[in-house]
């Protein structure tokens, strides 16, 4: 172990886990004040956004974000926006060719809205392969290296995310970010996400978390990980679906789960619990229901509950198919 991983273990002994959600940045809620009135109230220390809508490039400047406001308010909590996360929008693929430089311009933008905001973890896809694999992950080297020029000046990690390896994904094993790390010379600004959820559906066995630590380890380094997306799967491990499910209603388990959670090392991560909304049944209509305060408890207790309004509805769970 390094001497800064010690430091950052032994900083968080005896602290609560650096919790928090993807929660939305919307005008109705003034932006970024509305995110941080919403992180508090789900009992949360941090949070993930887009800093606009993530299938669009239409965005907010963020000066008009309600930046200090949202900053002030997230002071008086003790919630560091340098815990938190911004994830990079949908519309691009790293590992396509930019000729007309859209990927460049677009990526190095949203860098520089996450510097702006504060942020300093900046989570973005692989992306996925259009023919070859081997002529995709040289693509992404590729468009890395340019981005991570332009953006060597600001204080950010660009973390690539493990991905679930359905049809033609990209970042689905640990050795295929390997193999990206070492086109970018190991660049000191790339990092990774890992998704529990994503790990699971292409195949590793997170049962087994001391090995799986030692192999990250010995692939790219443990202290490459800036942060944890948690959630369960609706499918069995290996099935390369990327379906999340709520904790404890998919084929992970909250037992597994927290046992990443409350890990040494990734326990002085920021971890994002991503899992779908509830499902409440009114007449004909379906209201979606957030989760997160009941379940980012559930984390802080150990202690895994049924959702407690039985109107609302996990959209999957285990037990029903047993």
């Amino acid at each position: 172990m390094s001497n800064n991983r010690s430091s950052r273990v032994e900083e968080r002994v005896n602290k609560q886990l650096i919790l928090g959600s993807h929660i939305s940045l919307n005008k109705p809620n003034n932006y970024l004040l509305g995110t941080v009135r919403e992180t508090i109230y789900n009992g949360a220390d941090c949070f993930m956004i887009f800093t606009g809508p993530p299938q669009n490039q239409r965005r907010v400047p963020v000066e008009q974000l309600f930046l200090a406001e949202g900053l002030e308010e997230a002071k008086k909590a003790n919630i560091s926006f340098q815990n938190c996360v911004v994830h990079a929008p949908y519309i691009f693929n790293l590992a396509q060719k930019d000729e007309d430089g859209f990927i460049h311009s677009l990526v190095v933008n949203e860098i520089q809205r996450t510097v702006q905001m504060g942020i300093q973890i900046f989570v973005v896809h692989p992306g996925f392969a259009i023919g070859e694999r081997k002529e995709g992950i040289q693509e992404i080297i590729k468009n890395l290296k340019g981005i991570l020029k332009t953006t060597e000046h600001l204080n950010y990690f660009f973390a690539l995310e493990t991905m679930a390896g359905k049809k033609n994904q990209l970042g689905s094993s640990l050795e295929e970010l390997k193999e990206i790390f070492e086109g970018c010379n190991w660049n000191s600004k790339l990092a990774v996400c890992l998704d529990t959820v994503h790990l699971h559906d292409s195949g590793y066995d997170l049962s087994d978390l001391e090995g799986f630590k030692k192999h990250l380890d010995s692939l790219i380094g443990l202290e490459r990980v800036k942060t944890l997306h948690l959630g369960d799967s609706m499918n069995v491990r290996g099935s390369k679906k990327d379906r999340h499910a709520n904790l404890n209603y998919g084929h992970i388990g909250f037992e597994t789960l927290i046992k990443w959670a409350y890990d040494e090392f990734f326990s002085t991560l920021p971890i994002i619990v991503e899992t779908p909304f509830w499902v409440k049944q009114k007449g004909k209509k379906k209201e979606l229901v957030s989760p997160y305060k009941w379940e980012i408890q559930l984390i802080r207790n150990k202690l895994w509950k049924p959702i407690p309004n039985p109107e609302h509805k996990p959209i999957y769970s285990r037990y029903e198919q047993e």
